[in-house]
């Protein structure tokens, strides 16, 4: 069998999020692959100065060129969130037409509608263009597939929801230990609620440790308003209450998951956010926003519950639910069994592969 060889342009993996994690599952799956060989080059990363990242990516184009030259590469495959990340994919996918290579683009960004709507004339005649060049774009879920073709309604799209491991090591039935852990995993900005559970987390922790239920609320990411977050804490007394472990490593995910009873991202914008099927593999019910594609990985009442975004009392209410429910063991089962069906990462690879040898004409 010939590998098909993939040129895979993205962040560096130093970056934190979704996009990352991502990138590092198809490396993974490159590694061990007989079907499919991808070199990895990185376009951006974290850094204030905007000279210092300026020359990263003219480095980053002149190895993609030279790979481009040099390589055989059959597939050009560029995972795109918006604005800088546009622009650096816009200028790659130009290169890569250059030499009359297939090329993906991998949507990621949460808020790639709202850039668009702000962006000026020009800047849309090139997303357009962007979408129209693409041999294939490839979107997270039925909604976010509806703005790029309204977007552009010439894209090619393929809906690909992205996808987890599953790991063995889950527990349906389990039953609380010391304390009930609900767990919030992103990074700490607006766009992900964190502020908005601080603000519903008295209310939750009345109802719930009038059960004589300890509860404690583990943040696990970093971002704009950690500080904040942590003097928002103080400021309602609920130090005792919260254990901010910053950014974490993959072990140290995994082993959170498998102690928690409740994940809860109250978003106001996503695509399909990977720690959310994260703790669906562990079998963990979520309570979440129904923005994105985050209704195609949680069902209400069957998983967990859709709230709105920016409704405390919404956050509040389905939280407590869901942990005096006598069916919690359900939840989780079925958490698990949604993950297995639609967000398996053997499937995903599966799929991959033929949307590689579509490509192709293989």
């Amino acid at each position: 069998m010939n590998k098909i060889n993939v040129l895979m342009v993205g962040s560096s993996l130093d970056v934190k999020g979704g996009m990352t994690t991502v990138v590092e599952s198809f490396l993974k799956e490159s590694q061990n692959s007989e079907r499919i060989s991808v070199q990895f080059i990185p376009t951006h990363f974290e850094k204030n100065n905007n000279l210092i990242k300026l020359f990263y990516f003219f480095i980053a184009c002149l190895k993609i060129f030279l790979t481009l030259l040099k390589s055989q590469i059959d597939v050009v495959h560029l995972h795109m969130s918006e604005r800088g990340s546009f622009k650096r994919k816009y200028i790659i996918l130009l290169i890569s037409k250059m030499f009359q290579k297939k090329v993906i683009i991998h949507t990621h960004g949460a808020e790639f509608k709202e850039y668009y709507q702000e962006s000026n004339n020009s800047t849309k005649v090139k997303i357009r263009k962007l979408l129209q060049k693409a041999d294939l774009v490839i979107t997270l879920g039925e909604k976010w597939d509806q703005i790029i073709r309204t977007i552009e309604p010439k894209t090619n799209t393929y809906i690909l929801r992205n996808s987890v491991d599953l790991p063995s090591d889950f527990n349906v039935n389990k039953e609380f230990g010391s304390s009930i852990n609900i767990l919030f995993l992103a990074v700490t900005t607006k766009r992900k609620g964190i502020i908005d559970l601080i603000n519903a987390s008295p209310g939750i922790i009345e109802h719930l440790e009038s059960k004589r239920r300890k509860v404690i609320f583990t943040i696990a990411g970093d971002g704009d308003l950690l500080n904040e977050s942590k003097q928002l804490t103080k400021e309602l007394n609920l130090q005792d209450n919260f254990d901010f472990k910053g950014w974490i490593s993959r072990q140290q995910i995994q082993n959170l998951l498998k102690d928690t009873d409740l994940f809860v991202l109250p978003s106001y914008n996503e695509g399909l956010p990977m720690s959310i099927l994260e703790a669906l593999s562990y079998a963990v019910p979520v309570v979440s926003t129904n923005v994105g594609s985050i209704n195609e990985a949680i069902e209400d009442n069957k998983n967990g519950f859709l709230i709105e975004p920016g409704n405390l009392e919404m956050i509040e209410n389905s939280v407590v639910e869901i942990l005096n429910s006598p069916h919690l063991e359900e939840y989780r089962r079925n958490s698990r069994l949604i993950c297995e069906n639609k967000f398996n990462n053997k499937k995903y690879f599966n799929t991959m592969y033929s949307i590689y040898q579509s490509l192709q004409g293989r």
